[in-house]
């Protein structure tokens, strides 16, 4: 069986083939990981997983002013997220996760322009790592174990700091992860 990291690295290398050089493409192994876990609609897990690939592609051109080339296959993976949707054909869906585009967007921006205290980055970090996988997974799943997808998500953080967090040196990044850990493993009592 083909995981969903696999369908989408062939999709992008299909859309991206008559271009001829690019900076690499990070697509998160973690999220495609969880999505692969739960039985959803394929194009639903396609559709989460680009729009965070692309999302984290157009935060990546923005902290290191990568080409022109690169701003336009971040949007070509957003052009790809939103045919993926269209054929998902779940308004309902189509919403939540457009408005989650919005939201995850303002935190992101929250962050880089400093706007919010230090003390609450960590429930803003996880809110961003998590909002997509799990708008996507409830949509279709009735019991989703959220400590499995935060676990994931934050151990994928661990080996792979987000863009949106550049300003930040590796020991405050491991800090906010450190304090993310506690908390979550406070509220469910380990």
């Amino acid at each position: 069986m083909e995981t969903t990291f696999s369908i989408l690295e062939t999709q992008i290398a299909q859309r991206l083939s008559s271009v001829n050089h690019y900076e690499p493409i990070y697509i998160n192994q973690a999220l495609a990981e969880i999505l692969d876990s739960y039985e959803i609609p394929q194009e639903a897990k396609l559709a989460c997983l680009t729009i965070d690939t692309a999302m984290r592609h157009l935060d990546e051109v923005s902290t290191t002013l990568s080409s022109k080339k690169s701003i336009l296959i971040g949007d070509l993976l957003s052009a790809h997220f939103y045919t993926l949707l269209a054929k998902l054909n779940d308004s309902i869906y189509q919403k939540e996760i457009s408005t989650a585009i919005v939201v995850v967007n303002e935190m992101k921006s929250s962050i880089h322009h400093a706007a919010i205290d230090n003390n609450v980055i960590s429930d803003y970090i996880l809110k961003i790592e998590n909002t997509f996988p799990l708008i996507t997974i409830k949509r279709y799943v009735s019991d989703v174990n959220i400590n499995f997808i935060n676990d994931k998500m934050i151990a994928s953080l661990v080996e792979h700091h987000p863009s949106y967090l550049s300003e930040f040196s590796k020991e405050k990044l491991d800090g906010f992860i450190d304090k993310l850990k506690a908390e979550i493993h406070s509220k469910r009592g380990n």
